[in-house]
């Protein structure tokens, strides 16, 4: 009985004096989190590039309307997407559904709806149900939450420009809350000049 009690302790000495092996288990224990972190840095480096691009490519395709410019065989909308999924590398595919251009009188305005004057709940928005009233601006008869009418406006006109765009994460599996998708928009707002 001694005997065995003296060779688990030799042995146990002898396992706990030998380090080999050590930096596969650290490395096993480590390279997950290692591989999460490097993941979410190429993710938010790509998600990123792709705003500074279409943040870059709709300013350079607002000229198009600022200027006044018609572009042949295409519309000055199609034209605006093709130069943003041009700058995109491939990596955005927009159609024209992604592109909004809101014409507006005044810089004060843009963005802004018809003023409410008594807001029930406090939450910003009209609610008939809550008696909510508002200050008719444009004569329609409903409250606008933006005044902003579509188009690319005429000269002087002020004119948002605005792209809403869903990223697709690479790793989109790996990021279940967000779906793998992170909607992203970019907006310039321009006075279109004498044409």
């Amino acid at each position: 009985m001694r005997l065995r009690g003296l060779l688990k302790r030799k042995i146990i000495r002898a396992l706990a004096k030998d380090s080999r092996g050590t930096t596969a288990v650290e490395l096993a224990l480590i390279l997950p989190v290692l591989m999460v972190v490097l993941l979410g840095i190429i993710e938010l480096s790509m998600a990123m590039f792709i705003n500074t691009v279409v943040e870059g490519s709709l300013k350079d395709a607002s000229r198009l309307g600022l200027t006044g410019q018609i572009q042949d065989g295409t519309s000055n909308a199609q034209a605006i997407v093709d130069m943003i999924n041009e700058a995109s590398l491939g990596l955005l595919n927009l159609t024209t559904d992604d592109v909004t251009t809101l014409v507006y009188e005044n810089f004060a305005s843009v963005g802004k709806g018809e003023p409410l004057t008594y807001d029930a709940n406090g939450n910003g928005e009209w609610d008939e149900a809550d008696g909510d009233t508002y200050t008719e601006i444009n004569g329609n008869g409903v409250w606008d939450k933006d005044l902003g009418v579509a188009g690319l406006g005429a000269q002087g006109d002020i004119v948002l420009y605005t792209v809403k765009y869903n990223w697709n994460f690479l790793s989109g599996t790996i990021i279940p809350i967000l779906n793998g998708v992170i909607p992203m928009s970019a907006s310039i707002v321009v006075r279109n000049e004498p044409f």
